[in-house]
């Protein structure tokens, strides 16, 4: 069985379109913000999906609310 002759003047044209390839590039090395949502108390940029939908500002006052709740109940009673 003999191998194929490549023919060294003819140029193939690439498997993949180098304008495809190039977006593909980007995609995948270039660094992509974390997806966020409005603050659902003062309509700011949201901190992350995972803060309830609060921005910082917002989700740090709820805890500090929450440790003040805690601080108060043993003394009430």
């Amino acid at each position: 069985m003999r191998k194929k002759a490549i023919s060294r003047g003819k140029r193939e044209s690439p498997a993949v379109d180098p304008v495809l390839l190039e977006s593909a590039k980007r995609t995948i090395f270039e660094p992509t913000p974390p997806k966020t949502s409005p603050c659902r108390i003062c309509s700011e940029p949201g901190a992350t999906a995972q803060s309830e939908g609060l921005c910082w500002v917002c989700r740090r006052l709820k805890i500090s609310a929450w440790r003040d709740v805690e601080a108060q109940l043993p003394l009430s009673e």
